[in-house]
């Protein structure tokens, strides 16, 4: 139906187009049931993108929500590392205190044995071979703190290897606990994958109805464009045809969404200046006037060179990975941190975090470099500002790390801002 509806109207097009070539004054070149159209179609377009940008902004939250589990596992699998470390410390500990205890217990053990053996031998020699009374107390009393020595070396030996051993235990204890930490952690992650999976799906099909809908909309759209096309494309047309045409395109462009009607409507315009532009230098030529033969010094803004920015630039294209913080996958933050910490500056892991480092500046003064934030009820996006009004990002799973326009994002986020860093 909107096929046959679209070649009714480029036959009216055709027609409106031969009769406005005719005259030498500028006409409407759209009729009513063009204008009506591409209006329905708009409309049904901005219906699709609503449903694709709330979308959008669920997964981005999802997507925040993984990237905060992941810095989780990450952390904990580091505290379980650690701790297992301790633990083998501790391990090798007990086990030299217990071959300590061994051999003091062996020592212990061949003394006491000689001393069975010896009977009350041993105590008759140390009386006979005494000198004096004194001497025999003396000797007794040695006889007595060694062994009272060796048991309390003995009893303090097996403290330590007791304490060692509820060290090691607890230590045991600890690691479970942050295993099922991790456990309920992978729940979460396995939960929030499954949002995401499904979103991903709703996603899809709304994207493939916008591809049908824009289709049919940037046909629609490119018709308004017909009668100016065609006075810029005809050598005979006038300096004031071609500047009506020009301003009527200009009016045309506010009216359109499309990116390709968009691109034919620009194309035009920036043919029909050309043109005016060498109908001028030809008239100069004609009149000897002097004219300058060297091309305009006038450029557009280069984008800033700035070790950040430059630094970005150089990821451009690494593909999009849940909680990827490296070249082999980026997300919007791990992108963030590692483009800033390559040049010396260490910020936090998640957007939410990021958002508060440095000062705030607002969009409109963002400089390149600075590092711009997104968000609905908390901040769930992050990209690096390059300049003229684009960012370096990582959009979503699915994509690349990209440069884009930040309009769409200023436009459609309650939360943005800026952060110098």
């Amino acid at each position: 139906m909107k096929k046959i509806r679209i070649k009714v109207i480029a036959a009216l097009i055709a027609g409106s187009t031969i009769f406005s070539m005719s005259t030498p004054v500028m006409a409407n070149p759209t009729s009513e049931e063009l204008e009506t159209s591409v209006a329905t179609q708009q409309e049904e377009y901005r219906e699709i993108e609503e449903k694709i940008n709330s979308l959008h902004f669920e997964i981005d939250e999802i997507l925040d929500e993984i990237t905060t589990i992941m810095v989780r596992i990450e952390e904990t699998d580091e505290k379980i590392l650690a701790v297992e470390t301790k633990k083998a410390e501790t391990q090798n500990t007990i086990y030299d205190t217990q071959v300590e205890l061994d051999q003091k217990t062996e020592e212990y053990g061949q003394r006491l044995r000689a001393m069975y053996k010896q009977g009350n031998s041993g105590m008759i020699s140390a009386i006979i071979g005494s000198e004096s009374i004194a001497d025999f107390i003396a000797r007794a009393e040695a006889i007595i703190k060694f062994a009272k020595i060796d048991r309390q070396l003995l009893d303090e030996i097996e403290t330590i290897r007791i304490r060692l051993e509820e060290e090691k235990n607890a230590l045991e204890a600890d690691i479970l606990q942050l295993e099922t930490l991790n456990a309920e952690n992978a729940v979460d992650m396995a939960a929030a994958e499954v949002k995401k999976e499904e979103a991903d799906v709703k996603l899809m099909a709304l994207e493939e109805e916008e591809r049908k809908i824009i289709g049919d909309l940037g046909a629609l759209e490119t018709m308004m464009i017909t009668v100016g096309k065609a006075i810029i494309n005809d050598s005979s047309s006038s300096d004031d045809q071609i500047n009506a045409a020009i301003t009527e395109l200009r009016n045309v462009r506010s009216k359109i969404i499309t990116d390709t009607a968009d691109a034919e409507v620009v194309k035009y315009i920036e043919k029909g200046k050309s043109i005016l532009n060498e109908r001028r230098l030809d008239r100069e030529r004609v009149a000897q006037r002097p004219s300058s033969n060297s091309p305009s010094s006038s450029t557009a803004p280069s984008v800033s060179s700035s070790a950040v920015v430059n630094k970005a630039y150089q990821y451009l294209g690494i593909r999009y990975v849940w909680g990827g913080s490296t070249p082999n996958g980026f997300d919007c933050s791990g992108l963030t941190q590692y483009v800033y910490r390559s040049q010396g500056v260490n910020i936090p892991r998640v957007a939410s975090a990021q958002a508060n480092v440095g000062s705030y500046v607002s969009i409109a003064n963002a400089q390149a470099g600075d590092l711009l934030y997104f968000g609905n009820s908390s901040i769930t996006h992050v990209g690096i500002y390059i300049g003229n009004n684009k960012m370096i990002h990582a959009p979503r799973p699915g994509k690349n790390v990209e440069i884009v326009d930040i309009s769409w994002h200023v436009r459609n986020y309650r939360i943005v801002g800026a952060r110098r860093i």
